[in-house]
């Protein structure tokens, strides 16, 4: 029994202290990689989690409550066993002071006629012995039960042992005390009754009574007193492990509410977290914000979604880049020389190199047929893969749009029986001054994947700035044609107004006497003819210098020393090109209304071509500036006749950008400066 519970007791003792110790540990080292797990969980699997913590805790708490339940039944039932072997005990104790008494007592305080022949010693033998039986089996039941062999208490166990020793102690006291009385019984049944005092004399029984009196003393005040001290001690172990229980089952259910709330609140700050995150992008994708991604982690759902939405923007990002970059494509290739057959097909070109597509072509209004009447669509730009494509199953395709004015798209089921090898297939119109004018038709072959709705609208809003652009084109040539006949118009004012003015000078020489000079007048008026008469629209500033100083060479022969003049050229500035007759009529503006009504002052012309910065852009300056009579502000606008008026209009048509002022003050003079981009121009 004593190996037994001690074997029982070590196990059950080292049970609780490790199973703590290596609890806490576990619990500590695995918070981090808990935490790290949660955050990679799905919305769904945290809430599965969630819903295994609490079943889990419950399901623990009824397994610990049964297991509970169990045990202290078990000690209650050790108890009662425990009461019923101290009952035994009393009638083994009862019994043994019965025996002795029918043994010795003598007849005038009994009413036995023998001790010998006496029925009822003998029955209180046999009833003292099956009492002693009986003990023995409560005994061993008791301290046999499974609530006692798994005592975890070590000042119990020992007493469990300890009273396991006093047991044995005592059945060999009963067992020695049970040989006595078999001896005396068999020696006092051989003596006659009337020597019944001599047997009590007799000192061979001395050591009976003494044993009796040891094995009394000993079985009642020792080994039941113990025995009772130990089942108290026992109940109140049974009372303490129920309390015991008890706090672990509420720190238990504490643990799992706590789990559970953690979880709950982690769970709902991660989503709120997340939705934060996701409205905040949505409002930057709503404002046109397309640079930022949201910035979601994870495998939950909120990742899949951020993954989709960034997807998404990106995507939005891209079409609005690759439109852009569309535009400047086309952009970057018109220039004024640029035909409408060039524009197209660089609008083609731009398409098949910056998007997906396969295959673009234009179709526009041409010459009408001579059959039907009607204008018909004439391939006028084409780029990418056409051999396989029959432009003749398209007609209906196109004379739909072009009917209709609003684009076509055709994806992989619709072209099985029409062009199986196309994955997708987009007609567009070409709407210009509200009529649709022709149709772009964009391709993509298989395997490449269909159209999207973003590429669509790729394709239809940039085929909408091509419409733009061919109107504008169309604008712009009709302009230019303007432009140019306006200009031809102002530059032919100029001719006859210079010779009428230098034929006065001619006349006023004649008149003088001056023969030598006239000549040399007309030499000179010969060579400036025929640089007035070159058809060309423009030239150089270093020749439009040479003729200005040819204007005013001939200016000096009729003023002599009346008036002087000047010209300075920056380096590299000579071969820059300007218009024609541009210069010369700013000079003999600044003769006539400048240095001519000089009174006893000699005039000077100052021609200046020189290089400035203005907003840290190269610029080029062209300055005619005098010492004449000058002029109020007010009187500026009354000043601009034909000679002023008609270098502005034609400077202006030349540089759309420049910038042409005129400075003038009383007896100061006048300054015009004609300001242009030097890189633009170059």
């Amino acid at each position: 029994m004593s190996r037994v519970a001690g074997g029982r007791q070590r196990q059950l003792i080292w049970y609780p202290e490790a199973g703590s110790s290596l609890g806490l540990d576990q619990a500590h080292g695995s918070a981090g990689k808990n935490r790290a797990i949660m955050s990679g969980m799905r919305i769904r699997t945290k809430l599965v989690v969630l819903a295994l913590v609490f079943s889990a805790g419950s399901m623990v708490f009824a397994i610990l409550g049964v297991v509970t339940w169990n045990r202290v039944r078990g000690i209650n039932n050790a108890i009662e066993k425990g009461i019923e072997m101290q009952v035994r005990s009393r009638d083994v104790h009862s019994l043994m002071k019965d025996m002795v008494f029918d043994l010795f007592v003598p007849k005038i305080y009994g009413q036995l006629k023998s001790y010998t022949y006496s029925p009822r010693s003998n029955v209180t033998v046999r009833k003292w012995k099956s009492a002693v039986y009986d003990y023995q089996n409560a005994f061993y039941l008791f301290m046999a039960s499974q609530a006692t062999l798994k005592i975890t208490d070590q000042r119990l166990a020992d007493q469990f042992n300890t009273a396991t020793v006093m047991h044995e102690r005592a059945m060999a006291r009963l067992g020695q005390l049970e040989q006595s009385i078999s001896l005396i019984i068999e020696r006092v049944g051989s003596i006659e009754e009337d020597r019944f005092y001599e047997i009590l004399a007799d000192e061979e029984f001395i050591p009976f009574f003494a044993e009796f009196r040891d094995t009394s003393y000993y079985f009642v005040d020792s080994f039941e007193s113990y025995m009772n001290y130990f089942i108290r001690e026992f109940r109140a172990y049974g009372d303490n492990l129920q309390r015991q229980t008890y706090v672990l089952y509420g720190l238990g259910a504490l643990l799992t509410a706590l789990t559970g709330i953690s979880i709950s609140l982690l769970t709902a700050k991660d989503i709120a977290s997340k939705i934060h995150h996701v409205e905040k992008a949505f409002a930057r994708v709503a404002k046109g914000d397309f640079s930022e991604s949201m910035g979601i982690s994870g495998h939950d759902e909120f990742s899949d979604l951020a993954r989709q939405f960034n997807s998404l923007s990106h995507d939005l990002k891209a079409n609005v880049d690759n439109i852009l970059r569309l535009t400047r494509a086309v952009g970057r290739s018109i220039s004024s020389d640029t035909s409408m057959e060039g524009l197209m097909q660089n609008v083609v070109h731009t398409i098949v190199q910056e998007t997906r597509a396969d295959m673009a072509c234009i179709h526009f209004l041409g010459t009408d047929d001579e059959a039907t009447g009607r204008t018909k669509l004439k391939l006028r730009a084409s780029e990418g893969a056409m051999d396989d494509i029959d432009l003749d199953l398209l007609q209906p395709q196109l004379e739909t749009v072009m009917a209709q004015g609003e684009p076509t798209v055709l994806q992989e089921p619709q072209l099985r029986g029409l062009l199986p090898h196309l994955s997708s297939l987009m007609v567009l119109p070409f709407v210009i001054e509200k009529e649709v004018m022709g149709t772009l038709t964009v391709a993509i072959h298989h395997p490449a994947p269909a159209l999207t709705d973003l590429g669509i609208t790729r394709l239809s809003t940039f085929a909408e700035f091509a419409s733009l652009t061919l109107d504008n084109h169309f604008k712009y040539a009709e302009l230019i044609k303007k432009g140019e006949a306006e200009y031809q118009a102002l530059q032919s004012q100029v001719q006859p107004h210079f010779i009428y003015n230098v034929l006065n000078g001619f006349i006023g020489l004649n008149r003088m006497g001056e023969k030598k000079g006239l000549e040399e007048s007309i030499i000179e008026l010969k060579d400036m003819l025929r640089y007035t008469q070159d058809s060309r629209t423009e030239t150089t500033i270093a020749e439009e210098f040479s003729f200005v100083a040819n204007y005013c060479q001939l200016q000096k022969l009729r003023f002599g020393d009346r008036i002087s003049y000047s010209f300075h050229l920056e380096d590299g500035l000579g071969q820059l090109r300007i218009p024609r007759l541009i210069l010369q009529p700013l000079a003999e503006n600044a003769v006539i209304h400048g240095v001519e009504p000089l009174d006893g002052k000699a005039g000077l012309l100052e021609f200046e071509a020189f290089r400035t910065l203005e907003n840290e852009r190269p610029m080029i300056t062209l300055s005619v500036k005098d010492n004449g009579v000058g002029c109020d502000p007010g009187q500026l606008q009354e000043r601009e006749h034909i000679g002023i008026g008609n270098v502005r209009r034609r400077f202006k048509y030349a540089f759309p950008g420049g910038a042409f002022n005129v400075k003038s003050a009383p007896e100061k003079g006048t300054e015009i400066r004609m300001t242009f981009n030097e890189v633009h121009h170059s």
